[in-house]
């Protein structure tokens, strides 16, 4: 079961000193679950919290182990946690799928791009794991989740960027080196250009565009360094070039 809370006294507040204490009781009948920023409060910050206990509860989803990829700011490689791995404290994670597995091989992805992880062992032996991002974190597939709604287009983003990075050296660099909220901004400019040029797609996905249309303002407006970092980094991709191609 995935839960959504956007209040926020159930934040994880990874920059107290407390948030273990914090996870702990967002997990206490959960594996693992999804905390929207509360943006009317100024947060900004998804996270992605997850359990990973000595023994399944056999009571919901029991994560036991956890797949995501780091970059060492030149290339990103896949990296794998559960109980046994030696954590640091704090680490970068970066864009991509984080992938949630319990003892019976069964699934639940999400879809990310980037930020920080941390990851403490709590009371009762527990691994309490915080994926925090301020860019949203996406449901992508799995058992005890429905997709969201842009999950689809954020995976085709990424699979754009991975055309590049396979073709052209220093790409997979010059993507690493994106903080995550510019790495969003560059989805939200890809998806609005695609629908600029596809009148006819506008038309067919009027939910799209009107997200668009208020997540370019809301961007534009409150993050306007890394709206046009991002406009720089779809130019060094050749982001534009290849939507006018399509």
């Amino acid at each position: 079961m995935v839960t959504r809370m956007t209040t926020e006294p159930q934040s994880p507040a990874p920059d107290d000193g407390n948030w273990p204490e914090r996870v702990g009781r967002i997990l206490a009948t959960l594996g693992f679950t999804l905390v929207e920023p509360d943006r009317t409060s100024g947060d900004e910050a998804s996270h992605l919290v997850v359990a990973l206990r000595a023994q399944p509860t056999l009571q919901h989803f029991d994560p036991e182990t956890i797949d995501y990829w780091i970059t060492d700011g030149a290339r990103g490689r896949a990296a794998k946690m559960d109980r046994e791995t030696r954590l640091q404290a704090v680490s970068d994670f970066s864009w991509g799928r984080i992938g949630l597995t319990d003892r019976l091989g069964i699934k639940n992805e999400f879809l990310t791009f980037g930020g920080t992880m941390r990851a403490q062992m709590s009371a009762d032996a527990s691994v309490l794991v915080d994926f925090s991002s301020n860019a949203p974190i996406m449901r992508w597939a799995g058992h005890s989740q429905t997709s969201d709604p842009l999950a689809a287009e954020v995976g085709s983003f990424f699979a754009r960027i991975k055309v590049p990075i396979d073709f052209v050296p220093g790409t997979e660099a010059m993507v690493a080196k994106a903080a995550p909220r510019t790495l969003y901004c560059a989805f939200i400019q890809s998806v609005r250009e695609r629908l600029t040029r596809a009148q006819t797609l506008r038309e067919a996905n009027r939910w799209l565009a009107d997200w668009v249309t208020r997540e370019t303002q809301r961007m534009e407006t409150g993050s306007s360094d890394h709206w046009k970092a991002a406009g720089e980094l779809r130019r060094g991709l050749g982001a534009i070039e290849a939507i006018a191609r399509e």
